[in-house]
This record gives structure tokens, sequence and C-alpha cells, in this order.
């Protein structure tokens, strides 16, 4: 259990949260994230801005060219058009059934 917990502060520590974000993915905390990338990435990535110099990837490849600018805008304006609504498959009540009879096996 101690080691899941020491995993779990590793990847919210923040530097797993910046090589994801290098590949366009966010993660919470973002405010540790942003201790481990550089203000340019920051801007572009979290901020929505364009990018003020080339930015790498994960690897140190060539990934976002100057200049450019994100779809969808900053992480807040990605985040605040979010639409989620809830659906089950025709299947749901057979499938909670059988797995109901397996935990209970």
């Amino acid at each position: 259990l101690d080691q899941a917990y020491e995993y779990i502060n590793w990847w919210l520590e923040g530097w797993a949260g910046a090589f994801v974000a290098r590949q366009g993915y966010y993660m919470s905390p973002t405010e540790n994230v942003k201790k481990y990338l550089e203000p340019e990435e920051w801007d572009y990535w979290y901020m929505g801005k364009a990018a003020a110099k080339e930015l790498m990837d994960p690897f140190g490849n060539p990934l976002v060219p100057k200049g450019e600018v994100r779809d969808g805008g900053s992480y807040l304006d990605r985040f605040s058009n979010i639409g989620v609504w809830n659906s089950l498959m025709k299947e749901n009540d057979y499938l909670v059934k059988r797995w109901t009879e397996f935990l209970t096996a």
C-alpha cells in the first residue's frame, strides 16, 4: 500500500504531468505541472497563447512551431466547454447482473 501511495504522489507531484502536457494532455494539480514546464510551454499548453518558440515533445523532437496557437484555447476555456451525458448500453442490466454474480461467487 505504501508503494501505491508513493507512486500516486510521484504521479501528481508534477514531472509526469509535464511529460504528458508535452503531448497535449492535462493533469491536475496544474500548479505542480507548471513547476516542470518552461514558461513558453505553460503559456502554450495551459494558457492558450501562441508558442513563443518552437516547442518539443517529451522526447526532444520538434512538435509545435513558433507562433502556433492550440485549437480550443486555454485550459480553462477547453474545460468550460465539456458536455457530458449519461447513457447506458442496452446490455447494461445483463452485464451488471453477471458482474454481481461473479463478485458474489
